[in-house]
């Protein structure tokens, strides 16, 4: 469609180019689908349609207005290669101009639209062309472009291309390699080399060169050796020119011959090309077997690894479970330690929470002021209170009366339990009676006997600390 515009943008002004506007849409699209819709053949035609459209309208193609085959008197139909160039011969003789002296202006028209004729039903593409020409006199365009394509295609056949272009490549080749001999013959690098070559031939060395011991057929003699030395180092610049080293010798010989020996060592040599691809292939078939029994083994090592942070997992979350059933047990036990307390409490007829006892044990703590008290109280004093003394001195042996938890003091506070300086007070002091006498120094197995006492019970609490004096004030309740 873009070639049709054009074809009418530049061939527009003519009567001829607005009539042909149709077949010049057929010689489009026919032209783009030759060329396969390629942007170089959109050019190319692009190019053919620019220079169509600027060419005279009074141009002519193949025989003009005549048709060629009434011109050299054939029918179409039965024309053919030899019934062509019998009518030309004949008609060529007839209408040739010495021979036609008086009429000799017509003669020549008349043989020129003969010349014409022949040389468009004698080439078989330019006829092709005509023919079709003949049948689709509508595709002007198109039929301008097959004309001119016949006419300007080149006549010479690829393989007389390729071998001239071949040819001169190799004499490029041999002069090229001439021209480089003698480049280096003339160079001073050769003369220098030569020089030397000379020199070592010499038996006084330098001396026996500059003194002229060489002459001048030892020198021609040293200079010719010297050269085909020369000819056969490859590091050298200077190889005289063969024509068996050009490309044409190569294309005829060298390559053959090579093609022929490679064939020749791959039959020789066929069992052990097989041996060397059976080698191969099992090399390859190890290596794949090896890449996957990696895998294999990558994908074990996974599972497991899977597995054993499942049963890990499984074993986190037993032992969180045991956990927590541990703690509600020991909930459950606490609950109802205090409800049989409660209990038992009640039972004993309504006991009053503020105690009347001795002070059984005291432990300085840490912290300045601070002592850790153990009170017994009781009819018997069994029964334990654990109190915590801020800056008062306190014995063994004197008597405190202590308001343990949930007891309504005389100030009319509730005493509660709570912790100081790390350690918990079961109850609140109110009162300290006067420390005790000493005893009589006669009298030594009772005070040693009390003070093991309280060393033994000062060791028990600072052991087992509030936690542990609890438990056995409990355990002495439930054997009470």
């Amino acid at each position: 469609g873009r070639i049709f515009v054009f074809c009418l943008v530049f061939g527009g002004a003519r009567p001829a180019a607005r009539e042909a506007s149709q077949s010049c849409r057929a010689a489009a699209m026919a032209i783009d689908s030759l060329l396969g819709g390629a942007a170089m053949g959109r050019m190319l035609l692009a190019a053919v349609g620019f220079a169509l459209a600027l060419q005279p309208a009074h141009a002519e193609m193949y025989c003009g207005s005549d048709n060629c085959y009434e011109v050299l008197g054939l029918e179409r139909a039965t024309a053919d290669a030899a019934t062509i160039k019998k009518a030309y011969r004949k008609l060529s003789l007839q209408w040739h101009p010495d021979k036609n002296p008086d009429n000799k202006e017509a003669a020549t028209a008349k043989f020129q639209s003969i010349a014409t004729a022949y040389e468009v039903l004698s080439d078989d593409a330019l006829r092709e062309a005509y023919d079709y020409s003949l049948d689709h006199p509508e595709e002007h365009m198109y039929n301008k472009m097959r004309y001119y394509r016949a006419v300007y295609q080149p006549k010479t056949p690829l393989w007389a291309v390729l071998l001239g272009l071949i040819s001169l490549t190799s004499c490029g080749q041999y002069y090229h390699w001439n021209e480089r001999a003698k480049a280096f013959k003339q160079s001073p690098q050769f003369a220098k080399m030569l020089e030397e070559e000379y020199v070592r031939n010499c038996t006084r060395g330098r001396h026996g060169y500059q003194t002229g011991e060489l002459t001048s057929d030892k020198k021609a003699e040293v200079k010719a050796a010297f050269l085909e030395q020369l000819a056969e180092d490859p590091d050298v610049p200077f190889s005289p020119p063969r024509w068996s080293n050009t490309v044409i010798p190569a294309l005829v010989y060298h390559a053959p011959a090579a093609a022929f020996k490679w064939l020749k060592w791959r039959v020789t040599n066929h069992k052990v090309i097989e041996e060397e691809k059976a080698r191969e292939a099992e090399e390859r078939r190890r290596e794949e077997q090896e890449e996957q029994e990696a895998a294999e083994e990558e994908e074990r090592l996974a599972a497991e690894k899977e597995a054993k942070r499942s049963k890990n997992a499984a074993l986190l979350a037993e032992r969180q479970k045991k956990e927590k059933e541990k703690k509600e047990r020991w909930a459950e036990e606490a609950r109802r330690e205090a409800e049989e307390e409660a209990a038992r409490k009640a039972d004993a007829g309504g006991e009053s929470l503020i105690v009347q006892g001795k002070v059984a044990s005291v432990e300085e703590l840490r912290k300045k002021g601070h002592f850790l008290v153990e009170v017994a109280y009781g009819s018997d004093g069994e029964d334990r209170v654990q109190l915590v003394v801020v800056d008062k001195p306190v014995e063994v042996g004197q008597t405190a009366k202590v308001a343990l938890e949930g007891a309504k003091m005389p100030d009319g506070k509730v005493a509660k339990r709570s912790k100081v300086a790390g350690e918990w007070s079961e109850g609140v002091l109110l009162e300290l009676g006067a420390a005790p006498p000493p005893s009589a120094p006669t009298d030594t197995a009772a005070p040693e006997e009390a003070a093991e006492e309280a060393v033994e019970e000062e060791d028990i609490s600072s052991a087992g600390g509030a936690g542990d004096a609890k438990a056995r004030q409990r355990k002495k309740k439930k054997g009470g």
